[in-house]
This record gives C-alpha cells, structure tokens and sequence, in this order.
C-alpha cells in the first residue's frame, strides 16, 4: 500500500486532498494559503494544521495522491486483458498523462507538478522514472511477435513513446488527438519493426 492509499484512508485527509487538488491546481503553490484550502475543504483552519503540519506537507501529500492515481491507472489499462497490445499502451498512456489536456485546471495542475521541484524534490523525477519502467515492462512482457528484437528493445519503444507522450501532453488541442497521436506512433513503430 503506497503513501498516498494511506493518506485516502482516512474521509477527512481524502476530503482534504481532493480539495486541496483544485485550489494548487487554480492557484499554485505560491498564492494557496491553508486558510484557501481549509475553507474549500469545509473544515476550520486548525483542523487543517492538526491534519497537516504546513503548507509544504499538504502539497506533497496531493501531488504524490495526483502522481499516484495516475500511476495506478495506467497499470489497469496494462493489466486489461480484454484490450490489445496496442490499446493497452493508448489507454496507459491516457491514464497517466491524458488526463492532463481537458481542462484549464488540469493543464494548470500539470504545470505544477513539472515545475515544483523546490516543493517535491525528486518525487516528480522519480514518479515518470516508475511510470517509464512499468511501460518498458509492460512492452516487454506483450509486445506482439516481431516487434522486438536484438536492435529494437522494449525500453526502446518506451523511450520513443514516453518522449513523444510528454510532448503531446503540450501540445494537444484534445485527448482525443492525444490518444490518436499515440496510436500512429505505434503504428510507425510496428511498420519500422517489419
């Protein structure tokens, strides 16, 4: 059970991280204030404090629940047996980084994440280094016959997918255009494999 499943445990810290989500998302880590986030949470701002000891503690505890979530959702789409290899790699990616272009509060929430390096130390680093190994992994494991080989491995079409993915992420109007985007890169890479 990971940090963050132990922060969702308890209604009153989940309630208070799911609202802290929206006002980092609106404001950023600069401009919140608990008072901001107690009031959009429904508790007094002691209580707040008794739950988290300072701002710099309620940020890290909703941006690894972010990272997290994330995370774990990617991993259901690779574990889905009901879905091809390559839907499985759209709907994984989608899971972890599509969620990202739909709206305003999430393009904003985004951008926070990739840029609170002063607030999360390495725990963004660390976050897409998990999230591209369980993708090599992934590929490894259910690659169809012929897409790998000695000259094209899976972290190979990882690096390939996971760079272009981040980019992406930025650069789609949609994550509709985000997921189709990802499926002709694979298909780029199935033709190149042949």
């Amino acid at each position: 059970m990971s940090n963050a499943d132990v922060e969702y445990d308890d209604p009153k810290r989940a309630a208070v991280l799911d609202a802290a989500v929206g006002v980092f998302g609106r404001y950023g880590f600069q401009k919140t204030s608990m008072e901001l986030v107690a009031k959009a949470a429904g508790i007094s701002r002691p209580g707040l404090y008794l739950l988290f000891a300072n701002k710099e503690q309620l940020y890290r505890a909703t941006m690894q629940g972010v990272m997290e979530r994330a995370q774990q959702g990617m991993e259901a789409r690779f574990a889905d047996g009901t879905l091809s290899f390559e839907e499985r790699i759209v709907a994984g990616l989608d899971a972890l980084m599509g969620q990202y272009i739909d709206t305003q509060l999430a393009r904003d929430l985004n951008e926070l994440l990739e840029n609170s390096e002063p607030q999360l130390g390495s725990m963004f680093h660390d976050y897409q280094e998990r999230a591209r190994a369980t993708l090599s992994a992934h590929i490894d494991a259910l690659a169809p016959p012929g897409l790998l080989d000695a000259e094209l491995r899976a972290d190979d079409v990882m690096d390939v997918l996971f760079a272009a993915a981040l980019t992406w992420k930025s650069t789609s109007a949609t994550r509709d255009e985000f997921r189709d985007r990802i499926r002709r890169a694979l298909g780029l890479i199935r033709r190149a494999a042949a």
